[in-house]
């Protein structure tokens, strides 16, 4: 690859030289003659050979210069990548929720068994006191003790 780049640098430089020595010769010749026609046709040919010169001198360097540049990537020493670390978040505790619905049938309490109430007259005064059958109340008049029996 490298003798190939070698031969189409040497061809275009070759042929611009050709090409320059073709225009100066183009360019004496139709100044002496001032003929137009000839003049254009002869320029158009000088410009044909351009562009080929051009193309052979470009791909001639740039295949001269991937070839350098991979000599270049081989002859350094590859470096070893270095080991990645990994950083892993803490753990987290795993925690379980459960919806627990416990339903608890109870007994209803048994109906408190409703309180007689007698009319006691007092003994000291004279006075009526509503007392609960069984127990005992002070009179609200003159405090002595008024006692219900059932």
């Amino acid at each position: 690859m490298r003798f190939f780049s070698h031969i189409l640098t040497t061809l275009g430089v070759l042929l611009a030289f050709a090409s320059l020595l073709f225009t100066v010769v183009v360019g004496l010749i139709t100044s002496e003659s001032g003929s137009s026609d000839l003049s254009t046709s002869i320029w158009a040919l000088v410009f044909m050979f351009y562009l080929p010169t051009f193309l052979l001198l470009f791909f001639g360097h740039r295949i001269r210069r991937n070839l350098r540049l991979k000599l270049e990537a081989a002859s350094q020493p590859v470096q070893q990548p270095r080991p990645v670390q990994v950083i892993q978040p803490p753990p987290q505790q795993r925690v379980e929720t459960r919806t627990v619905i416990n339903v608890v049938e109870s007994k209803p309490a048994p109906a408190p068994k409703k309180a007689v109430s007698v009319s006691v007259e007092c003994k000291g005064c004279g006075a009526r006191k509503a007392v609960i059958a069984g127990e005992s109340s002070p009179c609200d008049y003159c405090g002595s003790p008024l006692t219900a029996r059932g």
